[in-house]
């Protein structure tokens, strides 16, 4: 039997995931990139880990904003207020917990292994709150009379 080319399933995925998910990796080798340069000047665990998903924060936003959702209608300080409300809430609520309970468990692992254990968690959340709050069109005065008349 022959085996299907694997892009014949990506129609399949939800809009804009398979973007989210590059700019993510992306995101990722700079929040790895952060981690290793500030423990290796010193930083402790939780100050580097906190810095660098701040920078990755940064990057992504920009990177999505481009490549993935495109312009929400809004302004780009609005934009980018409601894209940090997310990412703070994915990444600190979520990413940050998992990646400094990972080490308090399982001692030995590298702390790079934890931190992408924090972001892989937090991924699914993440896209949500941006698909569908951030980048989501602002409803307009038609929209809500349409509602009205359902």
């Amino acid at each position: 039997m022959m085996a299907r080319a694997p892009g014949r399933w990506l129609h399949l995925a939800p809009k804009g995931l398979v973007r989210f998910l590059c700019v993510g990796f992306g995101g990722l080798a700079v929040d790895q990139s952060v981690l290793w340069v500030s423990e290796h000047f010193g930083a402790p665990y939780a100050a580097a880990r906190a810095l660098a998903i701040l920078v990755a924060t940064c990057v992504t936003w920009a990177l999505n904003r481009r490549f993935t959702f495109g312009d929400s209608g809004r302004s780009p300080h609005m934009e980018a207020l409601r894209y940090f409300a997310v990412a703070m809430a994915a990444q600190y609520g979520v990413n940050y917990p998992v990646s400094l309970a990972v080490p308090a468990v399982v001692p030995h692992i590298p702390h790079a292994l934890a931190a992408f254990i924090g972001a892989v968690v937090a991924t699914l959340f993440s896209y949500s709150g941006q698909r569908f709050f951030t980048f989501a069109r602002p409803a307009t005065p038609s929209d809500k009379g349409a509602d009205q008349r359902d």
